[in-house]
């Protein structure tokens, strides 16, 4: 079942998207990741994370309406 999320984007993913944040339709965050890389086929070669309402993910996992995904490239400096 899809559902409504908002997307955040952030540096280099953000840079290549041409936008801070959009909505799309998705069940599941390995779906969500298919339908980026489809729409900005240049972030295949980036290497982000997802967080999922704040929590930074460490596999795929299920979406529910009006969640906030962000995705995250590796950050410079410190």
């Amino acid at each position: 079942m899809s559902t409504v999320v908002k997307v955040l984007y952030f540096g280099t993913a953000q840079e290549m998207a041409g936008r801070p944040s959009e909505e799309f339709e998705a069940g599941d965050t390995a779906t969500l990741r298919t339908i980026i890389l489809e729409r900005y086929p240049a972030m295949r070669s980036l290497s982000f994370r997802i967080a999922l309402n704040r929590i930074l993910l460490k596999e795929e996992s299920g979406l529910k309406e009006n969640d906030i995904i962000a995705i995250l490239p590796p950050f410079e400096g410190g």
